[in-house]
């Protein structure tokens, strides 16, 4: 005979929760957000409208463009409804293309602006198996922003920052979270040319030239009010109004203070490999050619 009992219902640690009350907190909302959104597209009157696109990639500023962009009169704009982390979003990240175009619809139905926008990051497109070329054909009159970031470095650097502390925007009023990371060399290189590669393969497009604006965030930041006022409400063919935003800056510090490896990896931090800058390759073309 065994010198044991056999354990047929597992041990309850102490302290540790049975349920996950943030996933349930989170499945609670979707259910209520999507069936909001059910009851616009069945019971509201569809009515046309300028579908308007936020191409971005993960700690680019696009929280910022967003806040600006809401604020221009007869826009609306909702934040990553791909994104399976928010209630807006499916429940899952991985969801068949023609699936994320009926839900990017459902979504954007819902708002009663005549311009109605949402982000698109690019990770949550390659999620779904979507392309550009995709949304186009959905979205035929559909306009775009495609925001970027200059500084690679400083890009992967806050993107790590918001992982370890969790903290992904800085409203006014609140505390940033500190934390010094450390980071790969190996992994740095390779997120830069990812990160690059992603928005060459997105400028390839002829057709988006002419129905986009191109920028980076050092760009907006730099001038705010001309980028609005000069360049994204004509193509969107809205009044400019000043904007205002909450926001802060979540990260101020030197990356000397932000990394702790930084002697070891100071050289490729600042090296021409962590920087980007794009234009639009068919533009260039079509003026050289009528030149």
């Amino acid at each position: 005979m065994p010198a044991y009992e056999p354990e047929i219902v597992p041990r309850i640690t102490i302290g540790r929760p049975l349920l996950d009350y943030s996933k349930l907190s989170l499945d609670w909302r979707r259910l209520k957000t999507q069936a909001g959104l059910l009851k616009k597209w069945w019971l509201r009157r569809h009515t046309a409208y300028q579908p308007l696109f936020l191409i971005a990639t993960c700690r680019s500023g696009s929280n910022l463009l967003l806040s600006y962009l809401a604020q221009q009169p007869g826009v609306a704009m909702l934040s990553e409804v791909l994104s399976a982390q928010l209630p807006i979003g499916p429940s899952r990240d991985c969801i068949p293309p023609a699936k994320a175009i009926s839900h990017i619809r459902y979504c954007l139905q819902g708002e009663k602006a005549p311009v109605r926008g949402c982000k698109l990051m690019l990770y949550q497109l390659a999620n779904c198996r979507l392309t550009l070329d995709d949304i186009h054909e959905a979205f035929p009159t559909a306009k775009y922003i495609v925001l970027y970031r200059q500084s690679l470095a400083e890009q992967f650097v806050s993107h790590k920052m918001a992982l370890a502390t969790r903290q992904y925007q800085l409203p006014a009023g609140d505390e940033a979270k500190d934390a010094e990371i450390a980071i790969d060399a190996g992994e740095l290189r390779r997120y830069c040319d990812e990160i690059r590669r992603g928005y060459c393969e997105v400028l390839k497009h002829s057709w988006l030239a002419d129905r986009a604006v191109l920028l980076s965030y050092e760009e907006l930041i730099a001038d705010t009010a001309s980028w609005l006022q000069t360049h994204i409400c004509p193509l969107l063919g809205v009044n400019y109004n000043p904007p205002k935003t909450r926001l802060r800056k979540q990260n101020t510090q030197p990356l000397a203070d932000r990394v702790a490896n930084y002697r070891d990896v100071s050289a490729l931090l600042h090296s021409p490999l962590c920087r980007q800058f794009h234009h639009w390759p068919y533009a260039a073309a079509t003026r050289a050619r009528a030149a």
